[in-house]
């Protein structure tokens, strides 16, 4: 309860704040203290050491020097070698009191030639890492270590002999700096007395200052809890100009301004509810629970039981499934009765849901009319195909009479063929597109490498391209495998590159490339022809839609081309789609899986 109060809070950060400082000051003085004294002891130490070091080097290089010249003159003679790490005398006597603590003067095997620890150690091997380091390195060592023994700080110097070049030996002292790691403590002990002393004052201090502080985030904090309430009577009383003062005049401004926008939503919810009762489309709100909320006029014609107690909407509409699914959206078509109903849901809230919202919308008459169509394309195409070939056989025969004039006779021949062949393909065509849209065309799927495949589509359509003054290009092809059916890949393919030559004038250019990666090849067929107006574009890949009808009576087309290509991509697994701006070209893009080639 006491951290509630901003009071105590402002305390314990003004104090925490002091205490962060005081410790950084305190640990870099003290840690810089310690520096500086151990420093100056070892500055004091290395000097002594390098004064011994040269006063005792001519003595350890004639030792030395009597050692080699005894060993080189009896080997066998284990006397002479015992005698050879005895010292003449100490060395050492001569400054007893110049360094307060333990001198070991070593020769370059690491045998000790004098110390002032005692003449018990003399002529034995001293084994030390910094003095090892130094017999190595022949270089200067230093170091500071605690010794678990004495319980003492000890400061080791470790300096090489020299004797006009000659590496001779080293001098090792060890000295106590125990006092000066005393003197820290207490230096380190007097300033935290201090530091906690100045800590009391100032959370003393801290406490009366801050009643001027709390009063007025109080009064803040009343008018607050009143208009959370609803009640914006009151006002802050303003006593101060300072930033206080500047806060509840603000506070003021908010109750305001909120009082308004409160009276302004009031009135647009009045205006949306209004809206959502007269829309055509049904609309049925659900709490985050899925509990029926509130429905509109038309949701209630669409769904008869809406209005009945014991009715579940949330149930007929599938909504724990998009739940479970964890889905933003969702979407189904729902027969209820004999009515086809299209169902949008929508989730409130991105992270956590605040409800959920259904749009419905009566599509019966729509999926009538689409069924409709459906039957007609296929009607049409059988009663039209009996009759087209019944013609066709009739201009086969009347090609063979001689009666009438050649020319004449030719000319009308070929006009009634290229309508008959013209009215064959839309029969094929409405057919073809038929059969893929109910699933009744037979799929006789296979393995099919792109790169013969896409070649040979090409080569089909070379000679047409240079009739047409059209430039043809086409990428290298990669060397991959789709599984599907080549006649309807064939048909594909043909369809984009019909389309794309038809629509592209004299000089210019269609491009066919393809590339493949991630488990897909992307097809692409670019041309610079007329292109599409961009109204036009989201009903290119419907059925008999065509952008201009003079245009597409110039070029021949029927509307069915785009269709087919994506209901045959799809059937592949794949998807489609176009990209256009007028008088700059089309791209048209086929999104195909690949399979391993075995």
């Amino acid at each position: 309860m006491l951290w509630r109060s901003i009071r105590i809070r402002l305390v314990t950060i003004q104090v925490l704040l002091l205490l962060f400082a005081l410790q950084l000051i305190g640990g870099y003085f003290v840690r810089a203290l310690n520096q500086s004294l151990l420093r100056a002891e070892t500055d004091t130490v290395s000097r002594q050491t390098q004064l011994i070091a040269t006063i005792v080097a001519p003595e350890v290089i004639g030792q030395a020097g009597n050692t080699a010249v005894s060993s080189q003159t009896d080997a066998n003679q284990s006397g002479s070698a015992a005698s050879s790490t005895q010292p003449n005398g100490s060395l050492l006597q001569s400054f007893p009191q110049l360094i307060n603590g333990v001198v070991y003067v070593l020769n370059k095997d690491g045998v000790v030639r004098d110390t002032s620890a005692g003449s018990a150690l003399i002529g034995q091997k001293r084994i030390d890492s910094l003095a090892t380091e130094t017999l190595i390195s022949h270089k200067k060592a230093v170091a500071v270590h605690y010794d678990p023994v004495t319980h003492n700080h000890l400061l080791t110097v470790v300096v090489p002999i020299f004797n006009q070049g000659q590496f001779a030996g080293i001098v090792e002292s060890v000295v106590s700096v125990q006092n000066t790691y005393t003197t820290m403590r207490q230096v380190t002990a007097i300033f935290y007395s201090g530091s906690g002393l100045v800590l009391a004052l100032t959370a003393a201090l801290g406490i009366l200052l801050s009643r001027t502080i709390a009063r007025p985030v109080l009064d803040v904090t009343n008018q607050a809890r009143k208009l959370a309430a609803g009640d914006f009577s009151e006002r802050v009383t303003v006593h101060s100009d300072d930033e206080f003062g500047a806060l509840a005049t603000a506070i003021n401004d908010l109750t305001d301004k909120l009082q308004a926008a409160i009276a302004e939503n009031q009135h647009e919810q009045g205006r949306l509810q209004a809206v959502i009762k007269y829309m055509g489309d049904g609309v049925i709100a659900f709490d985050k629970n899925l509990n029926y909320v509130f429905s509109n006029d038309a949701a209630a014609r669409m769904l008869p039981g809406l209005m009945q107690p014991n009715f579940n909407p949330g149930e007929l509409l599938d909504l724990q499934r998009m739940v479970a699914e964890d889905k933003s959206e969702w979407s189904s078509i729902k027969k209820i009765g004999t009515a086809l109903l299209n169902v949008h849901v929508t989730k409130i809230g991105h992270k956590q849901p605040q409800g959920y919202v259904a749009l419905i919308r009566d599509v019966t008459e729509q999926e009538k009319l689409q069924a409709a169509r459906r039957d007609f394309v296929a009607n049409v195409s059988h009663e039209l195909k009996t009759p087209l070939t019944s013609v066709k056989s009739y201009i086969e025969a009347l090609q063979q009479y001689n009666d009438t004039d050649e020319e004449t006779r030719k000319r009308f021949l070929d006009v009634i063929d290229h309508e008959t062949n013209r009215m064959v393909r839309l029969t094929q065509d409405l057919l073809q597109l038929s059969g893929l849209e109910m699933r009744q065309e037979p799929f006789r799927a296979g393995l099919i490498h792109a790169r013969e495949w896409l070649e040979t589509s090409v080569e089909r359509f070379a000679l047409s391209a240079r009739q047409q003054g059209v430039t043809l290009v086409s990428d290298a092809f990669p060397v991959v495998s789709i599984r599907g059916d080549r006649d309807m890949l064939d048909r594909l393919v043909d369809n984009l590159l019909s389309n794309a030559l038809k629509y592209t004038p004299r000089d210019g250019m269609v491009r066919i490339r393809a590339t493949a990666e991630s488990d897909q090849l992307t097809l692409t067929v670019e041309d610079t022809g007329i292109g599409i107006p961009e109204d036009d574009l989201p009903h290119v890949f419907e059925r008999f839609y065509t952008v201009d009808k003079a245009r597409t009576r110039k070029f021949g087309g029927t509307g069915l081309g785009l269709a087919i290509a994506r209901e045959i991509a799809e059937r592949h697994g794949g998807s489609i789609s176009l990209a256009s701006e007028p008088e700059h070209g089309t791209t048209v893009t086929v999104i195909l899986p690949t399979v391993e080639a075995r």
